[in-house]
């Protein structure tokens, strides 16, 4: 058996998050919303659900006149899918930090003079 890359194990730790945020988010929302499980939520998906709620909720429901929150009463599939969300925005935001800290390098290394000997 063949040891996966190191862009293998990070892919799968990638979707492995993602699916991971998914299945909890799915649980809390079947248990009922049950107190003190809101919090580990939010922390597991803190920076891309806050610009999730911010960028596509809030203007969504300043467009159609409701209240915004991702509360809905009963059972309902949003909040799981924004929960989701916000992990896979979290992966796409890392990934871009990586991007551009490698792209920084790679820039900052072939404009350096060469070294005086």
């Amino acid at each position: 058996m063949t040891d996966p890359g190191p862009w293998s194990r990070a892919r799968i730790f990638a979707a492995g998050y993602v699916g991971l945020v998914a299945v909890a988010a799915l649980v809390y929302e079947i248990a009922g919303h049950p107190e003190g499980g809101r919090i580990p939520m939010t922390l597991a998906t803190f920076p891309g659900s806050t610009v999730l709620l911010v960028v596509l909720l809030y203007p969504l429901a300043v467009l159609t006149g409701e209240e915004p929150s991702t509360e809905e009463p009963g059972f309902s599939l949003v909040n799981p899918l924004f929960e989701a969300g916000g992990a896979l925005l979290n992966v796409l935001i890392v990934w871009g930090v990586i991007a551009f800290v490698r792209y920084f390098k790679s820039q900052s290394s072939r404009g350096r003079p060469p070294a005086a000997s």
